[in-house]
């Protein structure tokens, strides 16, 4: 009898340990869920301003196949480079994966999400690191548009930006500090450039990361009843 008062109370203890740790886990995958969520929605407002901007560049590089640099208003030509001297970013919110990671709680999902997790945990790192470097290059944009524009147009162009006042500012000759011919050529490599590294990242880095959150987002609804 004792012996049979001893298992029964292991195994009681047991099932109750297994369901605190159920329950906690649950906890877990809802903060994450809810994290994941709001990625996503970082990751289409970001997707959606890269599109725009390296549309925006298509219609530029299209008016340079048909104009020389000096017939194109200088309205236009701050309007359509201008996307190069912002730097575009996502913040991810990851502190339920931190916690995860550094509490080691994470080895109480199975094992496919607890690789999908790592997986997405280390794509957004790179996504991050990569986007230092978007801000050391729009740096280098602006000390070259600062060079030919004169402050006051500029403002007053990206205040007017999504205003139907941009579309009279775009045809104006605004001042320039500098009309050196080799200057404005090296802002509109530049602005190409940029705009292959956007067209890079959007593709191989921005789409599979957030690919990655909607499947993990996913499985995690599946696995524990989420919403």
């Amino acid at each position: 009898m004792l012996f049979l008062a001893v298992t029964l109370g292991f195994f009681v203890e047991n099932q109750r340990e297994h369901y605190v740790e159920h329950q906690k886990t649950k906890q877990y995958a809802s903060s994450l869920a809810d994290d994941l969520k709001k990625d996503t929605l970082a990751f289409r407002v970001l997707k959606k301003s890269y599109t725009s901007d390296i549309v925006k560049i298509d219609t530029f590089r299209n008016m340079l196949k048909h104009n020389s640099i000096s017939q194109i208003p200088v309205g236009s030509l701050y309007y359509y480079c201008e996307p190069v001297i912002w730097a575009k970013a996502i913040v991810f919110h990851d502190a339920t994966i931190q916690q995860l990671k550094n509490s080691g709680n994470l080895r109480y999902f199975p094992t496919a999400l607890q690789n999908k997790i790592s997986e997405y945990d280390r794509m957004t790192r790179e996504l991050s690191s990569r986007q230092e470097n978007e801000l050391y290059f729009s740096r280098v944009s602006r000390e070259i548009m600062t060079g030919i524009f004169d402050a006051e147009s500029i403002l007053a162009i990206t205040n007017a930006l999504g205003t139907k006042d941009v579309e009279i500012l775009r045809e104006r000759d605004i001042k320039l500090i500098n009309r050196d011919t080799l200057l404005l050529k090296k802002l509109v490599n530049e602005i190409i450039f940029r705009q292959g590294s956007w067209q890079y990242r959007l593709q191989q880095i921005i789409e599979p990361t957030n690919l990655a959150a909607i499947d993990l987002l996913a499985d995690l609804q599946k696995e524990y009843h989420l919403n």
